[in-house]
């Protein structure tokens, strides 16, 4: 017998925002949730960035194998640096697995389903589909017709958004991106629940982006630990910020509802944390003597030089800004070079290495040694107050694993429990700036999970990966799960009991539909998803 199965994603969500909210009473239905299930930790990917986190929650993989490690492909080396998109993913996704076996998917707001996929039920983009806001055609993709589905989202909502913007360096300020935050809110409450009458799916996964946005601008006004919160700011702002809260948890309830004696999953792609530091990454490489500067470049360490990236970021727009940060690269002498800063999501150091960089100079003999070398000079790393900086530094082969290497970065250092994040900026004279005067906040890695369903035992120490969630999900609603995959059923949140009754059935992998991996985006496009992506910080 068919079984409904639900993923309720919210983006970025923490157990410390979300504790005090549920004890406080303002989130009920996720409260009754976690009392009638199994709830906990949820590991994000290396890197702890959306799109690599969701693309494995839908693909039960490492980025390794669907091959998204970012929002752009390529770094400082590449003329052009692409958007990620739909067809980059090189995996089969969890609408795939459940055509493969007869079911119909609902799939609302997933970042990266731009453009949407030719599925067996409906799909609506979310975050990287171009317009930020304004009315669009080309969003949804619905076997029953896309056209009309399009029409009937403008109609029940005629100012729909399809993604909601934010922007750290002004937004922290005032309540108004709180106040349009909860119009969203709303906007979402409405189309899902059109959506699941006007077209029940079997399993339905949906990604509500808001409190990642919100805790990227007010974190520290919601965290009761953290110094910001008993301020007059905090204290002032915070009423609006639960107002949102408030409503995720009616969407949680109106999903949760539509389960109807099947399963559900409350998760996040990462959790969040107070955003203290950034950590200059070339800055540190130059000084250790990996990277290295053209004659006359030194002249662009000086305080006006270095202010001059992160004006342009505050006042140009996106594509202008990136173009100047992109001319600064002009001032690296590559063929001295040995390592330089991936992009900001990746979090990560590449080798410049011969054969696979543009102007590769490392002989690839060398580039373990090379590697190792750079890892203990993270790890000997001290900040300012003279204590370590560096928690670990993963190693591209000890996290990612598959045929979709091309774009991991050979490093991936993890700061001061990610509380200080690496940019890639050039022309820093100090390679650590203190940001923690702000409330803003940036990813960890501990995320959140519930599990609700049949044979489910309470429990609040539930600990998994982002690669579990397709799996779980499938075995929730009694579907088998394609062999294989990374990820795997979270067995914890069950009974011996359920498990042993009714355990995981496995099938072989789906073959994934045809994909374009062509860039689906117009230059117009280009500018204004570049332009929320420097919005939250991104690049």
């Amino acid at each position: 017998m068919i079984q409904r199965s639900v993923v309720i994603g919210l983006d970025g969500v923490t157990w410390r925002i979300l504790d005090p909210l549920i004890e406080s009473g303002h989130m009920p239905r996720l409260a009754s949730l976690r009392r009638a299930g199994a709830w906990g930790v949820l590991e994000s990917t290396v890197p702890t960035y959306t799109p690599p986190a969701w693309t494995s929650a839908v693909t039960g993989v490492n980025p390794g194998r669907h091959g998204i490690y970012g929002f752009v492909e390529g770094h400082a080396q590449n003329e052009r640096h692409e958007l990620v998109h739909s067809g980059r993913i090189e995996s089969p996704t969890i609408w795939e697995m459940a055509k493969a076996q007869g079911l119909r998917s609902g799939i609302y707001n997933l970042p990266l389903t731009y453009p949407p996929r030719e599925l067996d039920g409906w799909m609506v983009s979310g975050m990287m589909t171009p317009g930020w806001g304004e009315r669009q055609r080309g969003f949804t993709s619905w076997d029953k017709g896309s056209a009309d589905l399009e029409a009937r989202i403008l109609k029940w909502v005629p100012d729909y958004a399809v993604d909601m913007s934010a922007d750290w360096e002004r937004d922290w300020r005032d309540v108004a991106l709180a106040e349009r935050a909860l119009a969203i809110l709303q906007q979402r409450y409405t189309v899902l629940d059109r959506l699941i009458q006007l077209d029940p799916p079997d399993l339905l996964f949906t990604v509500i982006e808001t409190p990642d946005r919100l805790q990227h601008v007010y974190y520290r006004y919601l965290d009761p630990a953290d110094s910001l919160y008993d301020t007059e700011a905090g204290r002032a702002l915070r009423p609006q910020v639960i107002a949102c809260y408030e409503a995720m948890d009616r969407i949680v309830g109106l999903l949760d509802d539509y389960a109807d004696g099947g399963g559900a999953v409350v998760c996040s792609d990462h959790g969040f944390t107070a955003w203290e530091s950034s950590v200059h990454t070339n800055t540190l490489l130059q000084q250790w003597g990996y990277l290295k500067l053209k004659a006359g470049a030194r002249l662009m360490q000086t305080s006006a030089a270095r202010k001059a990236v992160p004006l342009a970021k505050r006042i140009l727009p996106a594509r202008v800004a990136r173009e100047a940060k992109n001319r600064t690269f002009a001032a690296v002498d590559w063929s001295r070079t040995r390592a330089f800063a991936s992009p900001i999501p990746q979090q990560g150091v590449f080798i410049n290495l011969k054969g696979r960089e543009r102007f590769g100079v490392v002989e690839p003999d060398d580039l373990q040694g090379l590697k190792e070398e750079i890892k203990r000079d993270f790890e000997e790393l001290r900040g300012p107050d003279g204590l370590p900086v560096t928690d670990r530094v993963h190693l591209a082969e000890d996290v990612f694993e598959g045929n979709a290497l091309d774009g991991a970065p050979d490093l991936l250092p993890v700061m001061r429990d990610h509380r200080f994040e690496l940019d890639d900026e050039l022309f820093h004279k100090q390679p650590i700036t203190d940001l923690s005067h702000l409330p803003r906040g940036v990813h960890h890695p501990d995320g959140i999970v519930v599990v609700r369903g049949p044979g489910v035992k309470q429990t609040s120490e539930l600990k998994g990966s982002v690669m579990d969630v397709t799996p779980t999900m499938l075995y929730l609603g009694d579907f088998a799960i394609p062999d294989g995959l990374d990820g795997s059923v979270l067995a914890d949140a069950f009974e011996d009991r359920a498990i042993s009754q009714r355990p995981p059935r496995g099938t072989a992998p789906p073959t994934s539909g045809p994909r374009d991996e062509g860039s689906p985006y117009s230059e117009d496009e280009e500018k204004q998803i570049e332009e929320s992506l420097r919005g939250l910080g991104y690049i």
